[in-house]
């Protein structure tokens, strides 16, 4: 009996030690997160008080020894919101994730890219999951994302959508092993699955929709390419990233676009930003340089299309493009505010296995300026268009 009594208190005790140590962790990482930010950051305190975000994380600590690790990681989410830079975010390292991926649309969010399995769920709409509607979902979601800017946000969202810690800590699933989906498929019919969490790492060979494969600005995914169309006499220039090509310096890359500017005499440029997240502003500036001379330097001709994914050099070199030439912008408003914090640095929250990014310089872009940059042509972002594989920005510069 007196050895039973032994065993059962060695055993609560290590449970209670081991729960104890653990919750040191989170405390440390919490600690971390503010001495960090607020050592490091060049102004972390521009729209929040050093006093409201100290009280914040006072709060959530003191509230900590009942919460999950997940709950913690939301909590955490919501504070660093209220800093509102677009450059000081943090991504958790979920165990595991959803089987999808997702694209947030004006009116809906669906399936656009999947594992092996879930091919057939590709293009269905979301209705639920676990019984939390769509709009509860998107609506809980901004809560952890800054909010003055539309567009930065349907970015996140869609980003933090398949997060299985946030979609824990959000209380919308309970089970990592089986979520149920209320979906619609794009012929209108109900259907209701249940899927499970699987490691990021397992995925080697994720499944893309259709329009995917169709819409020309998704043909390629290197740092920057272009096509000439000789039937309409448009050149199509993306720039995908503001990072050099390991098989082709941009000057090079460069020369040889304007080569072919030179020889074919295209009616219109159509530069291509919506899906450029940033890198080096400057690699940018051998094209910007030469566009301001050229011919096509005028907004019938020179278009250039932007939209959520726009932020930090990339919206840089827009900023530039439309101070600088005639060019018509086409698209969405930016992702990133014309204004803003950057020059990144991060830290790891080694317990909370979350990376946390920070900014260490502000960018005035554009003296008085607020917001993002907006087109002088807006373009709805349609699930009907994707659906039908439509680039409405392409085509309305074509009309």
């Amino acid at each position: 009996m007196k050895t039973t009594k032994s065993v059962i208190f060695f055993f609560l005790f290590t449970v209670f030690f081991q729960l104890a140590f653990s919750q040191d962790k989170v405390f440390s990482d919490i600690e971390l997160y503010r001495k960090t930010i607020s050592n490091k950051h060049k102004n972390p305190f521009t729209k929040i008080s050093k006093e409201f975000f100290n009280q914040q994380l006072d709060t959530l600590l003191s509230e900590a020894t009942t919460l999950n690790k997940e709950q913690v990681i939301v909590r955490l989410l919501k504070v660093n919101a209220l800093i509102g830079d677009e450059h000081t975010i943090m991504f958790p390292n979920a165990e595991f994730y959803l089987p999808f991926q997702f694209k947030l649309f004006d009116e809906e969010i669906a399936i656009t890219v999947t594992d092996s399995l879930h091919t057939k769920y590709l293009l269905y709409k979301v209705q639920s999951i676990d019984k939390t509607p769509i709009a509860e979902i998107t609506s809980l979601l901004k809560t952890i994302i800054k909010q003055d800017n539309l567009s930065y946000s349907k970015y996140f969202e869609a980003f933090y959508f398949n997060n299985t810690s946030i979609l824990q800590g959000l209380g919308i699933i309970k089970n990592i092993q089986e979520v149920k989906f209320r979906l619609l498929s794009p012929q209108g019919d109900t259907v209701i699955t249940t899927v499970s969490g699987i490691k990021k790492e397992v995925i080697t060979n994720w499944k893309y929709a259709e329009p995917y494969k169709q819409i020309l600005a998704y043909s390629n995914l290197s740092n920057y390419w272009f096509q000439y169309n000789e039937d309409n006499k448009i050149l199509y220039f993306n720039y995908r990233s503001c990072a050099e090509s390991e098989n082709e310096s941009f000057a090079a890359f460069n020369e040889r676009l304007f080569e072919v500017i030179n020889e074919k005499r295209p009616g219109k440029l159509i530069l291509d930003l919506r899906f450029n997240g940033g890198g080096n502003s400057a690699i940018l500036n051998p094209f910007i340089k030469a566009i301001k001379k050229s011919d096509l330097n005028n907004k019938n001709s020179f278009f250039v299309l932007i939209g959520q994914k726009v932020m930090s050099s990339s919206l840089m070199n827009a900023i530039e493009l439309k101070r600088t030439t005639n060019a018509t912008f086409v698209g969405e408003p930016t992702g990133g505010n014309i204004n803003h914090f950057g020059e990144i640095k991060s830290f790891e929250l080694p317990n909370l296995n979350m990376r946390v990014t920070y900014s260490t310089k502000y960018w005035e872009n554009w003296k008085n300026m607020e917001g993002s940059l907006k087109p002088d042509i807006f373009i709805s972002n349609s699930y009907s268009d994707f659906l039908k594989a439509n680039d409405k920005a392409i085509e309305k510069i074509l009309e």
